[in-house]
C-alpha cells in the first residue's frame, strides 16, 4: 500500500475516485481511510494530515490505458501538471501534484 498525507479524507476519496476509480475500502480510525483501485494493485492509505505532520508527502506511479483522459480528469479535479515525458518505446507519462502536494506519475505504456 502507498501512504499519502491529505487535507481531508472525503476530498481525497473524491479526487482519487474521480480520477482513477478508487473506492473506499475500510476506515482505520477517524483519521485514516484505505481506498482500493478497480483492477487491483496496492491500495492507498489516506491519512488526514495533523498539526505535527509538517510537510510530509508521498508519491506513486499508476499505469492507465489513456494518459490524456487521466491527465484531464486529474487537472479537472485540482491536480497541477508538473511535466510530461516520452520514452523511446512510445511510453508516455505525466507528473502531477494532487491537491495536497503528493506526486503522482500517470503512465501509459507504449
Amino acid at each position: 500500500m502507498v501512504k499519502l498525507y491529505v487535507g481531508t479524507l472525503d476530498a481525497a476519496e473524491r479526487f482519487y475516485g474521480r480520477v482513477f476509480g478508487a473506492k473506499f475500502a475500510v476506515a482505520q480510525g477517524e483519521n485514516v481511510h484505505i481506498v482500493t483501485f478497480p483492477d487491483g494493485g496496492p491500495g492507498l492509505v489516506l491519512i488526514k494530515k495533523g498539526p505535527h505532520d509538517g510537510k510530509k508527502k508521498g508519491g506513486f506511479i499508476i499505469q492507465v490505458p489513456d494518459l490524456d483522459v487521466a491527465k484531464g480528469r486529474a487537472a479537472d479535479n485540482g491536480a497541477r501538471v508538473q511535466g510530461e515525458f516520452e520514452a523511446p518505446d512510445g511510453s508516455r507519462s505525466v507528473d502531477v501534484l494532487d491537491p495536497w502536494g503528493n506526486q503522482v506519475e500517470i503512465l501509459q505504456r507504449g
